[in-house]
């Protein structure tokens, strides 16, 4: 969270705030550019098949085919990756516009009669320290690594009854309530924070090898 002074900054001059938008925008977007997604796609699949053929017949499999198939595998899960996190990010900012309008008496019809200001919610929710703990609790009952939703079922059974009100509010835009949404959001950062492996297959989350 950003403190008073760093808020002031941005409510004193907007214009920076578009920018900073940008710039993270800019940086996401520098992972998921790879024109030569489906050439790599192809290579690893053929070099899969290689690898099997030769682990069926009992011939040792060459340390320089294996390390390809790591490293393409590794290039095409972060540029999955990245183009999850944008496809997230664009329905924040679409939840963030939408409520701006509101503020601003706005409909999608253009209608700009007098609306009552839509303020941002205060509810309370669920830190976001528990999150990280049950994700990685979910993670190490299925072994270190499984589908997203399974993760999301496990937090959702450790959390019957303990819910705030702020958990349940929901996300038109993406779908879900807020406690799956900022589940989502925690999940990324602690791939940065290297919890979670980064270039994990689409929809899988994976603990690191120093938290498995």
């Amino acid at each position: 969270m950003t403190n008073g002074s760093e808020v002031d900054r941005f409510v004193k001059d907007p214009s920076l705030l578009l920018e900073l938008c940008l710039e993270v925008i800019d940086r996401l977007d520098a992972g998921s550019e790879n024109d030569d997604t489906a050439a790599m796609e192809a290579q690893l699949r053929e070099i899969a098949k290689a690898i099997d053929k030769l682990d069926k017949i009992g011939v040792a499999v060459p340390d320089a085919l294996r390390a390809e198939k790591t490293r393409l595998a590794a290039a095409l899960g972060i540029s999955a990756e990245a183009v999850q996190v944008l496809s997230h990010l664009a329905d924040e900012l679409e939840e963030l516009l939408k409520g701006l309008k509101t503020r601003l008496g706005r409909t999608s019809d253009g209608d700009t009669s007098k609306k009552p200001r839509a303020k941002r919610s205060r509810s309370a929710k669920t830190s976001n320290a528990t999150l990280r703990d049950l994700i990685v609790e979910a993670l190490r009952q299925h072994g270190g690594s499984c589908h997203k939703n399974d993760v999301l079922k496990y937090m959702e059974q450790k959390l019957d009854g303990k819910l705030l009100p702020g958990d349940m509010e929901w996300r038109e835009t993406t779908r879900d309530h807020a406690w799956q949404n900022n589940a989502c959001w925690e999940r990324y950062q602690m791939t940065k924070d290297g919890v979670l492996k980064t270039g994990s297959p689409r929809g899988i989350w994976e603990l690191s090898e120093d938290h498995a």
